[in-house]
């Protein structure tokens, strides 16, 4: 699959394209070979249009003739009166434009005069006309067909009607129309700025097929660059992005293949190494796909693969997975002159038809993936819709999509006076009736793309609130990762005009990379926005961290605030907190607080803001408190 000239590959309309340009170049020519014969038909097409009239109006005045006279020839060649006067009714015809008009009959391949309008040298009746050379009255005979044509031969001339006088099916007689020199002289201007018009229109025409041919060119392959990656020529995330719709997905098995613990290798070596380790790993795996195959690059580490089902079936199709997979496990990668060893874990979806979208066949396969990494890394796994927990993952994502989401709020107050300061957003699920808490959400969607869907969800569903409601004032929860994310931090400068009245909480996780969660920070701060870190002291927390991290609030986890009372350990831990807090600059929000006594300790530590049961809980909007004092 890989191959520098996959833009023609996998853009076989390109080759239509030039076999178009191709063969308009060649009818082109063609025409342009044979435009004396064209013209000469061109002429004909003109004079027969030129004769129109006199062919129309001599045809009423020969119908007249045969039908007064059943004998045509004998009436005109033994009757006198007949003849002076269908020589009369014929010479109405004549005008300036025409020189000659007569008839004549033919007699055993020859032609003799029977009328002639003339008034100096005129045929008489029955007299023998010498035929010119080339001139094709005998195949008018013969076709019963008129015919037009250029007196080359007569400097007098300009050219010729010859009109077949048909009875019972014979040609009895030919009518002759010799048109003047000056006719055609107007004829030949006419036709001569015919010729050119057409010429001109060719070349117009011409022209117009290599614009478009150089504008498709130039529109396709500009999205081209937009969609390949220089450095592997294989899709990415744009590509996705732009052709949902347009992607046949039941034609394909599907894979989501990602490199496991590729943060780590950022971390060692640099970003710049670990981007020249994944253009090593998509040429590897593009080495063992075909050229009806996509590799799509769905982020920074993982691979989108469409595998044709065109010639393969779903045990080759498994096959091939497991020769990625293997290829990437004992193939060694050099960075910064080390071998580096990776592996992949991929999911995979083989029924494809069975799916709307290809967004649903994408979200099947990421389930695959994470459910094989919550068992281990360096695996396959391959949707299976009997599985409880997809199933419960497959109708959390329809609800979310089908904005059945909603937020709780819960007072954030200060201890002093118990007075509002602000309302923490905590995420439900609405089930028909019943109602999903984060705790039964998150731990389902983890490391899947829906968790910063859901992200983007939240934001959206709270800055509506804060859009209708001038006085309220709400923290939402951020993941780390979610600050490493471009398209939510976009988000959240695109509001940063309510940055002064929504703060930031952050989750900590294991991999947290604090260097870049601070830049995101930054940027957050930069357009207002408030920081704090959510659940302090518990699971990853590092009191170390907060040096490197530019917060406003810390909030210290619930589960050590209620043990304050009775917990030695916990009651030094938090006051170590708030004097640590205090002398740097950072407010402290205490949560889980139930009673009084808890209040009254955290007071005693100079903890400025608390919430808990003891102040409320959580509310819908619709049940809040509208003054928000």
């Amino acid at each position: 699959m890989y191959n520098k000239f996959i833009f023609f590959n996998n853009n076989k309309v390109y080759y239509y394209i030039i076999t178009i340009g191709m063969a308009f170049i060649f009818l082109f020519a063609y025409l342009y070979k044979n435009m004396d014969s064209y013209e000469s038909q061109l002429k004909n097409l003109i004079l027969d249009h030129s004769i129109d009239i006199i062919d129309n109006t001599s045809e009423n005045i020969l119908e007249g003739m045969l039908y007064q006279n059943s004998d045509f020839i004998r009436s005109n060649l033994l009757k006198p009166e007949v003849h002076s006067k269908n020589e009369k009714s014929l010479a109405l015809l004549r005008n300036k434009d025409i020189n000659a008009l007569f008839v004549l009959f033919p007699v055993d391949n020859k032609l003799f005069f029977l009328l002639d309008t003339a008034t100096e040298d005129k045929g008489e009746p029955g007299e023998f006309f010498q035929l010119l050379e080339r001139s094709p009255y005998k195949e008018v005979v013969k076709s019963q067909k008129k015919r037009t044509y250029i007196q080359d031969s007569l400097e007098d001339q300009g050219f010729t009607l010859i009109k077949p006088i048909i009875k019972e099916n014979k040609t009895i007689a030919l009518l002759v129309v010799d048109y003047s020199q000056n006719s055609l002289s107007s004829l030949s201007k006419l036709l001569s700025i015919s010729v050119t018009v057409v010429t001109v229109a060719l070349l117009l025409a011409m022209a117009l097929v290599f614009f478009l041919i150089y504008y498709i060119f130039y529109v396709n392959y500009t999205k081209y660059k937009i969609y390949y990656n220089p450095k592997t020529n294989t899709l990415n995330r744009i590509y996705l992005n732009e052709n949902y719709e347009k992607i046949d997905f039941k034609n394909y098995y599907v894979a989501l293949a990602d490199m496991d613990l590729f943060k780590r290798i950022n971390t060692l070596y640099g970003k710049k190494n670990g981007d020249i380790l994944i253009v090593s790993v998509i040429k590897s795996i593009s080495s063992l796909l075909r050229k009806s195959d996509m590799l799509i690059e769905y982020s920074g580490e993982s691979f989108l693969l469409l595998i044709a089902k065109d010639k393969m079936d779903e045990t080759g199709f498994k096959t091939l997975l497991e020769a990625i997979r293997l290829l990437i496990e004992e193939k060694h990668f050099e960075i910064a002159n080390e071998r580096v060893y990776l592996t992949l874990s991929m999911g995979a979806l083989i029924n494809t038809d069975m799916e709307k979208s290809l967004q649903d066949v994408i979200h099947k396969a990421d389930t695959a993936l994470y459910e094989m990494k919550h068992h281990g890394r360096n695996r396959i796994g391959y949707f299976d819709m009997t599985q409880t927990k997809r199933l419960y993952r497959e109708k959390l994502k329809e609800l979310i999509e089908s904005d059945k989401l909603v937020c709780y709020y819960q007072a954030i107050r200060n201890i002093e006076d118990s007075t509002l300061h602000h309302y923490e957003a905590l995420l439900r699920i609405e089930d028909g009736e019943n109602i999903i808490f984060p705790d039964k959400i998150l731990p389902d969607l983890e490391e899947s793309h829906l968790y910063s869907f859901l992200t983007k969800k939240v934001i959206e569903f709270n800055v509506k609130k804060l859009r209708s409601d001038a006085k309220i004032k709400i923290s939402i929860n951020l993941s780390a990762d979610d600050l490493l994310n471009d398209s939510i931090l976009s988000l959240l400068a695109q509001n940063a005009d309510l940055s002064e009245r929504l703060y930031i909480e952050i989750l900590e996780n294991q991999s947290i990379d604090y260097t870049k969660v601070e830049l995101s920070i930054q940027k957050l701060k930069m357009f207002g926005y408030k920081i704090c870190i959510d659940d302090f002291g518990a699971g990853y927390s590092n009191l170390n961290h907060l040096l490197n991290l530019s917060i406003d609030y810390l909030k210290i986890d619930g589960s050590i605030i209620k043990e304050i009372q009775y917990d030695k350990r916990a009651y030094s831990l938090v006051k170590a907190f708030a004097l640590f807090s205090k002398q740097n600059n950072i407010k402290v929000i205490a949560e889980y607080i139930e009673n009084k006594e808890i209040l009254d300790i955290l007071k005693s530590f100079g903890v400025e803001y608390g919430q808990g049961y003891y102040f409320a809980k959580a509310k819908p909007y619709e049940e809040l408190d509208k003054n928000h004092l």
